[in-house]
């Protein structure tokens, strides 16, 4: 159900029948997802519970939780970086035809003569709790630490050599007052 193109008569179907779903996905079956994960370690995967429901409105709603266990790139050292969230969501479908239902309710989503996929609904949902710049969070967990500190060793000898246009006229000055 979950790969499928779901109407919006589909959705009120299967919350009318209280639908629960619990499944395993590899994270290579989400293209958006697979840009970013790390594709050399093979157990990246994403384990999704749903249920759906008719919310307060009549309306359906899904509901769950996703477990993902995603290997992704430190952006500081470029190692691979293992991220392992549970993220709870709640949305609730409305028609688009419905306009009146969508101008009260912002936290929806309509649904279009062309149908859902909840895959791909459930995608965003884990693309937008992945964090924008993930690092290790200490720098000794990095990978590649040598590197790292020969980058930043190299950038303090830098700073030490760096011209000092006023340093002569300091010692001008402490010559002229002695």
């Amino acid at each position: 159900m979950l790969h499928q193109k779901l109407f919006f008569k589909d959705l009120l179907d299967h919350s009318s029948g209280k639908s629960r779903l619990s499944q395993k996905i590899e994270a290579k079956m989400m293209p958006r997802l697979l840009q970013i994960i790390n594709q050399d370690d093979p157990v990246d995967s994403v384990s999704i519970s749903a249920s759906l429901r008719l919310n307060d409105q009549l309306n359906p709603s899904i509901y769950g939780e996703i477990k993902t266990d995603l290997s992704l790139r430190c952006q500081r050292c470029l190692g691979p970086l293992e991220w392992n969230e549970t993220i709870e969501y709640s949305i609730d479908f409305i028609r688009q035809s419905d306009t009146q239902a969508s101008q009260e309710n912002m936290d929806c989503i309509s649904i279009s003569d062309e149908g859902i996929v909840l895959l791909d609904l459930l995608e965003d949902e884990i693309l937008t709790s992945i964090p924008m710049s993930i690092m290790h969070k200490n720098i000794e967990l990095c990978e590649n630490i040598d590197k790292l500190s020969m980058f930043l060793g190299s950038s303090d000898e830098k700073t030490a050599n760096k011209n000092k246009p006023f340093s002569d006229l300091s010692e001008i000055m402490d010559k002229d007052g002695n």
